[in-house]
């Protein structure tokens, strides 16, 4: 049996992807066979396709972070062939091993999520890694600054990441300002509970090293020139989160907003397998308080045959929200 994927290549240098008939012996070596129903897009996954950084570490690889689907082979007790599964995160799927942009996949149980009984499988991979980071840093916020205490801004305002943080924290009672380089989008980011939309020069009020303090809190999703803003306009005792590196894998900063303001900088690292994620994505269940209410206005479908057309417009800063790819 043969079946279609993603997969990328090194030659001359160069990383290039392409579409490639495979058969489950091309496969990496696991216990389970998946048939792939869904796979998410996250930033990384576009940089992966498009052959952006160093996201795939071996050649050639299938790329792809999420999927789920139904069990067809299984040599482990814990799975049946019609399984509802789902694979998101460790440190190798669809970067070291292959990955979930394939009509088949094949992990080791470990990986293995089950998909809970009534739970659409396109809502699991919806969410997925965006959703759970961006509910890690949720958490982290909530335990530290109340709602009182000021507005919280969350950068990057239009990606799947920072679409989840802003409804996540508006359903928990917080002032949210997303700050964004698209301000077309300000209806779509207010109805998914911004209370205001800045622009990325907005964030703070000039280049000193201390600006007006404004922010109780931060996700910050981009990192670079926009965190240094976001920290240098933070009040005192700040709790700034930060997981992202679409404006910069580098920050420079002042040590001014640590040593004079307490502020704190906590990086988040959200790539923990779903059967290791414990309360945190109990409460993104249905009904759970971190249950993002504008689900399936941030996350929408698009077909594999669309994928490696949508990563390069992902690489251009061209899409909103997060894509879902439909099998």
């Amino acid at each position: 049996m043969s079946f279609k994927a993603i997969k990328q290549f090194l030659e001359n240098d160069q990383r290039i992807s392409r579409l490639v008939e495979l058969n489950i012996e091309d496969l990496d070596p696991g216990e389970v066979v998946i048939k792939t129903q869904y796979a998410a897009v996250n930033y990384k996954d576009a940089r992966g396709v498009m052959g952006v950084g160093k996201v795939i570490g071996r050649f050639p690889c299938i790329p792809g972070i999420e999927m789920a689907g139904t069990v067809t082979e299984s040599s482990h007790p814990d799975f049946k062939p019609g399984d509802l599964v789902t694979v998101q995160g460790g440190r190798d799927f669809g970067m070291r091993r292959d990955g979930a942009y394939s009509e088949y996949v094949r992990v080791p149980a470990a990986w293995v999520g089950r998909v809970p009984a009534g739970t659409d499988p396109f809502d699991i991979v919806a969410m997925g890694l965006a959703a759970y980071t961006s509910a890690v840093a949720v958490v982290e916020i909530e335990r530290r600054v109340k709602t009182t205490d000021g507005p919280i801004i969350v950068t990057g305002g239009t990606g799947g990441s920072s679409s989840f943080a802003i409804d996540m924290l508006a359903g928990l009672g917080y002032e949210v300002v997303a700050s964004t380089g698209k301000k077309s989008e300000e209806e779509y980011l207010k109805s998914i509970g911004a209370t205001r939309v800045i622009g990325r020069d907005e964030i703070a009020g000039g280049d000193k090293p201390l600006e007006e303090q404004r922010w109780a809190g931060a996700i910050d999703a981009v990192g670079g020139a926009p965190l240094d803003a976001v920290l240098r306009s933070a009040k005192k005792h700040a709790v700034v989160c930060a997981f992202g590196n679409a404006a910069s894998e580098t920050l420079t900063t002042s040590i001014y907003p640590f040593i004079l303001r307490s502020v704190s900088l906590v990086g988040i690292n959200g790539n923990h397998p779903v059967p290791q994620r414990g309360k945190t994505w109990a409460r993104m269940a249905k009904g759970g308080d971190l249950h993002p209410k504008h689900l399936h206005q941030i996350a929408y479908p698009i077909k594999f045959e669309n994928l490696l057309e949508h990563c390069a417009k992902v690489m251009q800063a061209g899409i909103r929200g997060r894509a879902v790819v439909t099998f």
